[in-house]
């Protein structure tokens, strides 16, 4: 029972199965999750002060030295200096998409 040169038909028809199955599965897995919000991120004053005697400290610093020192991820560290550097507590040196080098005034 199959076709000329092919698979037999009780082989595609599994295959369909599984697709099918593979298709419904994986709408209800969508369904299942929860829809994600995106919460905002306030920085706290008392992490933008620690992070202004770091640069103090060290007369300059990048993200990633901000964020390590103070155990921080770097999306985090980032939105510290951009809050400094708004503030005017720091001069920027140097930006590219992914470090902000800043120095203390």
């Amino acid at each position: 029972m199959g076709t000329k040169g092919g698979k037999p038909l009780s082989t595609l028809e599994k295959r369909q199965k599984k697709m099918i199955a593979k298709k419904e599965a994986k709408k209800e897995k969508e369904e299942k999750k929860p829809a994600t919000v995106k919460a905002v991120v306030s920085v706290d004053p008392g992490l933008v002060s620690k992070a202004l005697e770091e640069v103090n400290n060290s007369g300059s610093i990048t993200t990633f030295m901000l964020a390590q020192k103070l155990g921080i991820k770097m999306s985090i560290a980032k939105k510290v200096l951009k809050e400094l550097i708004k503030s005017g507590n720091v001069k920027l040196v140097a930006r590219n998409r992914r470090v902000i080098l800043v120095e203390k005034k």
